[in-house]
């Protein structure tokens, strides 16, 4: 039985009307946006812009088609937001810093959450599992949050385990204001390729190589331009001795990053744990009975 105090439903096992907030209204946040409120399954009850930004205190229907009356509230009142508007799941595309602060407030109140911004370092992260760990609550860090590009990293896993002699290289490439290089993404890949390769080279934030050195067989060097508008592309190269492989993903739209955060704003909104978005694909890929089953047995155990 679902608890009286949430007013999702469920339609052919899949929660619908789930009331979230987004925070974050920049680029890819605005792109979230749209697609929550044309999505039947979410119901966007809160947008939360940075304080200081001119949006805050006006409507949302004054940068988007919106029929609801959505006012931009401050980052300050995120608090009294929560009490106000009763969201479940919040969505965050804002800055490392300010996940965090915006993390212990949601958390403190039992709210889950996606978190789709880039730019952790290891000790901000370690401070997000260990807020999940302490007020008990279900949060996806997705930072490589599109469906194809986690596509892209699992293709390329298989293939480290395959040809485990050749060598490795990552070159990504993103807009010209992107500020963290190598990207998050790239980072993720290099790290679980090194992982299979058995390397213990590979450091995090090592940009290609040293000029008039010889490629280490295991090390993985990752490549990184920041030039002109473009959204992002990823390339992992596997060379052997005779010939090469390419695995390319090239994002056109920041719909792919909106397309995956509300895939895992639809799976984290009834479950507890610190999950990343392979575990958000691998249970969309459940069988349907066994989906509706899990969510069945979560809502009575919570009820």
């Amino acid at each position: 039985m679902i608890p009286s105090k949430n007013i999702t439903f469920m339609k052919r096992g899949i929660l619908m009307n789930i009331k979230t907030c987004l925070l974050g209204l920049g680029r890819t946040g605005s792109v979230v946006a749209e697609q929550l409120l044309n999505s039947p399954q979410f119901d966007l009850v809160s947008v939360i812009g940075k304080s200081g930004s001119p949006k805050v205190g006006r409507p949302l229907s004054q940068f988007m088609t919106c029929n609801q009356d959505i006012i931009i509230a401050d980052a300050h009142d995120l608090s009294k937001e929560i009490d106000q508007k009763c969201f479940r799941v919040a969505i965050d595309f804002t800055s490392p810093q300010a996940t965090l602060e915006n993390a212990y407030i949601l958390a403190e109140k039992g709210i889950n959450m996606v978190i789709g911004t880039t730019g952790f370092n290891n000790m901000q992260l370690y401070e997000l599992k260990k807020i999940v760990e302490t007020y008990r609550i279900g949060l996806v860090y997705a930072p490589n949050i599109s469906v194809g590009i986690n596509l892209l990293l699992s293709i390329a896993k298989t293939m480290a385990r395959l040809v485990p002699n050749y060598d490795i290289e990552i070159t990504e490439s993103c807009h010209r204001n992107k500020k963290e290089a190598p990207s998050a993404t790239a980072l993720k890949i290099a790290s679980e390729l090194s992982i299979i390769k058995g390397s213990s080279k590979y450091q995090k934030g090592k940009l290609s190589r040293k000029s008039h050195s010889q490629k280490e067989p295991q090390n993985i060097a990752i490549h990184s331009i920041r030039a002109g508008g473009a959204i992002g592309m990823h390339k992992v190269l596997f060379a052997g001795e005779a010939d090469e492989i390419e695995i390319t993903h090239r994002s056109y739209s920041r719909a792919i990053f909106a397309e995956g955060a509300l895939k895992a704003a639809a799976f984290v909104s009834n479950l507890k744990g610190f999950f990343h978005m392979e575990d958000v694909l691998l249970f969309e890929r459940m069988d349907r009975d066994l989906r509706i089953a899990a969510n069945r047995l979560y809502l009575n155990f919570n009820s």
